[in-house]
């Protein structure tokens, strides 16, 4: 059986419970270089032993992380309101007091879902 929590403030969302989910990409922004010859002839040894002798100390994850990491949050809806309207300064609400929502019962009375009067396919034409 697979759980759910929300990422914002730890609540237990039911296995058919409404939830979303947040995706954050984070990319190393590089400025686009124009190559020309002189960079293609030069000797760039000394430039790569200097990079790698910088990494020494620190471990992959730390060197991964620097050029990209991907973030996947869950998150109840009173959480996910909260972070459409302040993402950056997001925090989730903690009081999980919110009324659970039915999403099966929403669905079916558009005629979706299980139990819906058109044999669970959608409403009728």
């Amino acid at each position: 059986m697979i759980s759910y929590h929300c990422d914002g403030c730890g609540r237990e969302i039911p296995q058919n419970g409404l939830r979303y989910t947040v995706r954050i990409d984070i990319r190393a922004a590089y400025e686009e270089m124009e190559v020309g010859l002189m960079e293609l002839v030069r000797d760039h040894r000394a430039e790569i032993l200097r990079l790698i002798e910088g990494m020494d100390d620190k471990s992959a994850e730390d060197i991964e992380e620097t050029i990209y990491k991907c973030l996947k949050i869950d998150l109840c809806p009173s959480c996910q309101r909260s972070f459409v309207r302040d993402p950056l300064r997001f925090q989730g609400d903690g009081d999980g007091a919110e009324e659970e929502i039915d999403i099966d019962g929403f669905l079916r009375s558009l005629g979706y879902g299980r139990g819906s009067a058109e044999h669970g396919e959608g409403p009728s034409d």
